[in-house]
């Protein structure tokens, strides 16, 4: 196998090395004439990489050529072999052909989430991939797209409204939005012009969906001469490079920047060689570039728009030498020899000490300390939640640099910061520290509405606190990130409170419970579709007790109006009595209770929902999800449909005035309760729980007549028994 490129590249997992305690890369991918995956960042002989021969197309050439290829798993690749997609899975030398693509692809592009704490929220993002041709017009493009990380892929729409031809996809995982990179060669109808421009799709709500980049100029050879990077953090950082052009920018595309030189002695051009780019690389905060002329310029991701020169070095081998970063302020360039014993080849390490160079043609760091215990960590704000974070600076003696806090996202995050005196150094420098107020932009009123992106949906963006004026040579001071989800907390949920079960007073026994109890369920109160339908031909329902799940019953006396009060927790850590509006229903059917308040009574100005309208609305009824805080609608919103029945039953508890009332009937019910409030939490909190109604007369077992007549015989001998004392 081998990749369809003029000169060598070095792909690292993105991931590796990436953390609070940082480390050195380990998987890695090297890309040239022959092809090498590696586990421990070359240090090991390795093989060729071949594709069995039974996985190719009869019409394939007699060499497989690579032209895409990305990392999905911690051990596996996805690759694009002569126009077919197919997993690859080093560790047990697996190959797995990519259901679902239809079409010859030639591209891949993936995101992957290396943030520490990260839940399967962020590991989907993680596994969403797209695979595309970029030989077409936009318009008529073949793009796919995988959830499941290449094992299958599904076919997306492009708008026809675009033109142009399509170049990359991208998915920019802090702006909430994946991107179509694209090329126009003429003017258009609505008088854009010529160039290279990013087309965004995102949710509705999203401020940046269906909107288009600045346009710039990139592809004077024609869109095969393209690569890029996006960067490691999710900063917003994204490199674009032909070998005429090097582009930065840094919000994912929106505006782009040419990348200049800064002039020293020893090169004073602030323009690049004219020979043209061979190679780009770069980690979260550093970027490395060769020309064809072997000049090697080092520049830092936070001043990325310019570079220094570091060095001319002839022994580069243009046709075999790729570049990675292993660890910060060093730059590795790889070389592929096959050992003179064995068919295996091993990769040459040239480590050049980048900060040594820098140091002897640039002015020492601003700051002596920079940190924060943030730093490549997710952290959650759900609604009306705010998030501070904390970072520790010392100056440098006689420098005077303020920390620059920047968000990837500002239409999702809001912030203010400041700055207060801590303390000293042992060498008698002042310590600082910088708080970081975060919150979500729709609720703090520090922006226009429409600047803000819709509460309804989800968002992220990453928070960097970095030096400004720090120069190139300060290598140690990195910028310190963290990445912000305007999103519900993994370990946030709801519980119902217990004040008193049927087990604490005896009317039912915990060992019953646990025993494989079951109850019966009379055919005349459930309707198996909770749709509140009477007099349905069916069977009496037996019901097995889940006793795991459900524990002991909540006790409730049939004649108290009742409401279930709930608690949030995060972790095991209790938030607060939830306040917010929610809906029950009994997962079985049971359908005899009944609501305190009609609608009138909830003083509703326009009409509510409720569950059986909810539910015949959809195909398959699903209690579920038919009515959840997407789909609610308040009855206080003067918008809503127009008030026609004030005197239904009003089906919305808030844990105040409306409350469900019972029938004179002793029994178990199974809630399912769903907080509905929009504005309440980004969670979709739900709990269910058993309800023992206890206290109504056993009407079932004494008929009336036979009450009747004990009554009178026990009146008749009462009268006896006292005119015998009487007479007496």
């Amino acid at each position: 196998m081998s990749y369809r490129s003029t000169s060598p590249v070095v792909l690292q997992h993105p991931c590796e090395g990436h953390g609070p305690g940082g480390g050195e890369p380990k998987a890695a991918v090297y890309l040239g004439k022959d092809i090498f995956i590696s586990l421990d960042a070359f240090e090991s002989s390795l093989s060729l990489l071949s594709i069995p021969e039974e996985l190719e197309a009869k019409e394939a050439l007699l060499s497989a050529i690579v032209s895409a290829i990305a990392f999905v798993h911690k051990d596996g690749v996805l690759m694009v072999v002569n126009g077919q997609v197919y997993l690859y899975f080093k560790s047990f030398n697996r190959w797995v052909p990519s259901a679902g693509v239809t079409s010859p692809m030639s591209k891949l592009s993936n995101t992957l989430c290396c943030y520490t704490g990260a839940d399967p929220q962020f590991k989907e993002l993680s596994s969403t991939l797209f695979a595309y041709d970029t030989r077409c017009p936009v318009s008529d493009s073949h793009i796919f797209l995988s959830q499941d990380g290449g094992y299958k892929f599904t076919s997306i729409e492009t708008s026809t409204r675009e033109q142009g031809v399509l170049l990359r996809g991208y998915n920019f995982i802090s702006f909430a939005v994946t991107g179509l990179l694209i090329n126009r060669g003429g003017e258009d109808g609505a008088g854009k012009a010529a160039g290279a421009y990013f087309r965004y799709n995102g949710t509705e709500n999203s401020h940046v969906s269906n909107h288009s980049s600045a346009t710039f100029h990139l592809l004077p050879k024609g869109p095969a001469k393209l690569w890029s990077i996006q960067n490691l953090a999710l900063r917003g950082f994204f490199i674009l490079w032909t070998t005429d052009t090097l582009l930065i920018s840094a919000n994912n595309g929106l505006t782009m920047e040419e990348v200049s030189v800064m002039p020293l002695e020893t090169f004073q051009s602030t323009t690049f060689p004219g020979s043209g780019f061979l190679h780009v690389t770069a980690s979260s905060s550093q970027i490395a570039v060769v020309t064809q002329d072997k000049h090697l310029f080092y520049g830092s991701i936070s001043r990325v728009t310019s570079m220094v020169h570091i060095a001319k070095d002839e022994s580069i081998d243009l046709k075999n030498t790729g570049m990675l970063f292993e660890e910060r302020g060093w730059l590795t360039l790889l070389n592929s020899v096959i050992s003179n014993f064995t068919q295996l080849y091993d990769l040459n390490k040239c480590k050049l000490n980048l900060q040594l160079a820098v140091w002897r043609s640039q002015q020492s760091c601003t700051v002596e300390i920079l940190m924060g215990d943030f730093q490549n960590k997710i952290y959650y704000i759900d609604m009306h939640e705010s998030l501070t974070l904390k970072a520790i600076f010392v100056h440098k003696p006689g420098k005077r640099s303020t920390p620059l806090v920047t968000v990837s996202n500002t239409h999702v995050l809001a912030f203010s910061a400041y700055v207060i005196k801590v303390g000293f150094t042992y060498d008698g420098n002042t310590e600082y520290l910088l708080r970081t107020v975060l919150e979500q932009q729709y609720f703090p009123d520090f922006a226009d509405t429409g600047f803000c992106d819709g509460v309804q949906d989800r968002g992220m963006s990453a928070v960097t606190v970095d030096i400004p004026d720090n120069p190139i040579s300060c290598i140690d001071a990195a910028p310190l990130t963290a990445l912000v989800a305007v999103s519900c907390p993994a370990t946030k949920h709801i519980r119902i409170v217990k004040n008193v079960t049927a087990c604490d007073r005896g009317l039912i026994q915990e060992a019953e419970l646990r025993n494989n109890f079951s109850y019966t369920i009379s055919h005349n109160i459930y309707d198996s579709h909770l749709l509140a339908r009477k007099d349905i031909q069916q069977d009496d329902l037996q019901i097995k007790y889940n006793f795991t799940n459900l524990g002991c019953p909540l006790l409730v006396y049939y004649k108290n109006s009742w409401v279930p009060i709930f608690e949030l927790w995060e972790n095991n850590t209790f938030q607060e009595h939830v306040p917010a509006e929610f809906v029950p229903f009994e997962i079985n059917g049971m359908r005899n209770y009944d609501y305190h308040l009609t609608v009138h009574d909830a003083i509703c100005i326009s009409q509510p929902q409720i569950w059986t309208s909810l539910l015949e609305e959809l195909e398959s009824p699903d209690p579920n999800t038919a009515w959840t805080r997407r789909n609610y609608m308040s009855c206080k919103d003067r918008n809503g449909p127009k008030l026609k029945w004030p005197s239904v039953k009003y089906q919305v508890l808030d844990g105040n005035k409306n409350k469900i009332i019972f029938p004179p009937r002793n029994g178990l019910y199974i809630f399912k309760a769903i907080v509905v409030d929009t504005f309440y939490s980004y969670c979709d909190l739900s709990v269910t729980f058993s309800v023992y109604v206890h206290g109504a007369f056993p009407r079932n077992y004494l008929h009336f007549w036979a009450s009747l007549t004990v009554f009178l015989i026990f009146t008749f001998d009462f009268y006896k028994i006292l005119l015998f004392h009487l007479s007496l």
